[in-house]
């Protein structure tokens, strides 16, 4: 191009800067349900010891969370259009349900804390049934009384 000050040519350049500044999506992956009573997993979660990881679309899932969790966090790692790759992080705990025969109608729970193993006792849900059909069959028999005394 041509410059009129001085009657010299040349080249100029002109750049352009672009940043792209994206929020990333954050959603909760709660699994398995099944298995560990509720209040099993309230206590787990405010007291156990939980193992953070790491993970991308191309790493290997830990061992630990490929039985339960494998396929549905495989699902979510996979990059989505125009996106170039996809990182989470997981947290997880080992939590071991023991019923021993001797005590049929507790049920154990062993999970880590920070300061060594967390045993819970619950009873089960044989004997949480028993429980509710007596309270109820109380509750039957006291209405069944007011009823015939009023």
């Amino acid at each position: 191009m041509a410059h009129k000050r001085c009657a010299g040519t040349g080249r100029t350049v002109t750049w352009t800067e672009g940043v792209i500044a994206r929020t990333p999506s954050t959603s909760e992956v709660k699994l398995p349900e099944s298995g560990v009573f509720y209040f099993a997993r309230q206590q787990a979660r405010e007291r156990g010891a939980w193992a953070p990881t790491k993970l991308t679309d191309n790493d290997p899932l830990h061992e630990e969370l490929t039985k339960e969790f494998g396929p549905t966090l495989q699902t979510l790692l996979l990059p989505h259009q125009h996106e170039i790759a996809r990182r989470a992080a997981a947290k997880y705990m080992r939590i071991a349900r023991i019923t021993v025969t001797e005590h049929p109608h507790r049920v154990y729970f062993v999970f880590p804390t920070a300061t060594g193993p967390y045993v819970l006792v619950l009873p089960s849900q044989k004997r949480t049934w028993q429980i509710t059909a007596i309270v109820l069959g109380a509750l039957a028999i006291l209405a069944l009384v007011v009823r015939l005394v009023t």
